[in-house]
């Protein structure tokens, strides 16, 4: 008699190889949207190779996929594609195009429900790897399609399209993660709570890094291509400075004491800030004004000052009525001035009064509808922290205005 072999789980062995990382499956389900959705709205010649057992939240993309014209192939137990059922709680999707290559595979078994570990590449040669494990125990030949697909890292614009969904589904996702990080708080221990912190951190930092590598991957471009343009080096700028903002804050997520006060220009906090929200401004009917005369020095945590005056300018721009945008004499005003041996950073707008005044430094208090009601709430604490003041202190169908008040040296 024939002795039979049973297979093993490489694909699990993989995985265990990346240095058990982790994710939220939230976040996870982010990765696959961002993986498929741009193919699905775009389809070109292509084929999507998955077990996705767990279905929860892409029920609606995997039916989109089945009724594409775009070639698919499923290997869950269920299907007659397997050899073995040899992968348990192992999943994966595999996504080949000519110009776009991306694998992940993830294990549904760990300590917490919540989150899975996973392995992932895109467009690099380790892809064969993961690609030769599946290969071993499904009844389709994909040798074919690994070497049909190869894709050239110079022509990238599916990945950048996939990347750009990733970002977009990810805010979405932050924002469930930061409001449910924030109820955990007073209902886990402290150390589950650390647990936490690090886990979103490391998750977010994983994001964040794509970005700084897509900085410099456009950097190398427009050098090699001598491509000289304003608008490029002044976003290339804004997004490194952006990255390493949101870096220092998590690393500052380490730290009870986390708040760095120092000696800074008022002037150039003000110049940095203008740099980084002129993008909230673009397409949009909204004059800038930027009143930054005052060249004192206020002692501050620079990167929270300017996260906190950020988040003014960025809500004063999403409160204009969208159907405005052709309507004359909208503005967003930062303005500085001293008072006594403080600093006031003023920031105005005549988008309209604000409802409910009295409520909007409340924690989970907001008025847009995709908001988390999170931002003046940190915007307060941050700059309290600082030995600082922030106000509401004008809003009605003439203008709103906000007032910043530091410390000067």
């Amino acid at each position: 008699m024939k002795k039979i072999v049973r297979q093993q789980n490489y694909l699990k062995a993989l995985i265990d190889s990346q240095e058990n990382k982790s994710i939220s499956r939230q976040a996870l389900r982010c990765i696959i949207r961002a993986n498929l959705e741009p193919l699905l709205d775009k389809p070109e010649e292509s084929v999507v190779l998955h077990r996705i057992i767990n279905r929860k939240g892409l029920l609606g993309i995997i039916k989109r996929l089945d009724f594409s014209d775009i070639e698919s192939y499923d290997f869950s137990d269920e299907s007659a594609n397997l050899r073995e059922k040899v992968w348990a709680d192992t999943e994966f999707l595999c996504v080949l195009t000519h110009r776009f290559v991306s694998i992940i595979l993830w294990d549904n078994r760990t300590d917490d429900e919540h989150s899975v570990r996973y392995y992932s590449v895109y467009n690099s040669k380790l892809q064969n790897e993961a690609l030769d494990i599946i290969n071993r125990n499904v009844i389709i030949d994909l040798k074919n399609f690994q070497e049909k697909f190869k894709p050239d890292r110079r022509d990238n614009v599916l990945l950048n399209s996939s990347i750009r969904r990733l970002i977009e589904n990810l805010d979405e996702a932050s924002k469930d993660a930061v409001l449910g990080f924030a109820e955990y708080q007073t209902a886990k221990t402290e150390d589950y709570t650390n647990q936490n912190t690090r886990v979103i951190a490391h998750e977010i930092r994983n994001q964040l890094s794509i970005c700084d590598l897509y900085t410099e991957i456009i950097k190398k471009y427009c050098m090699k291509n001598k491509i000289e343009d304003n608008t490029i080096s002044n976003a290339l700028k804004s997004l490194s400075r952006s990255v390493k903002m949101a870096n220092n804050m998590l690393i500052a997520l380490k730290s009870s004491e986390n708040c760095e006060l120092k000696p800074h220009h008022l002037q150039k906090i003000i110049k940095e800030v203008q740099n980084l929200t002129n993008v909230y401004f673009e397409c949009k009917n909204i004059e800038y004004i930027v009143e930054n005369n005052i060249d004192g020095i206020i002692l501050a945590d620079e990167d929270k000052l300017i996260a906190a005056i950020i988040n003014l300018v960025k809500n004063a721009s999403e409160a204009f009525d969208s159907e405005d945008v052709l309507k004359d004499g909208r503005y967003i005003k930062i303005k500085t001035e001293t008072e006594g041996d403080f600093a006031l950073i003023r920031v105005s707008n005549n988008a309209g009064k604000i409802s409910n005044p009295d409520a909007i430094f409340e924690k989970g208090f907001t008025t847009k509808s995709t908001g988390s009601g999170l931002g003046l709430a940190i915007c307060r604490q941050t700059i309290e922290e600082q030995f600082g003041k922030i106000n509401l202190e004008h809003t009605g169908d003439d203008y709103t205005e906000f007032v910043i008040k530091i410390g000067l040296v």
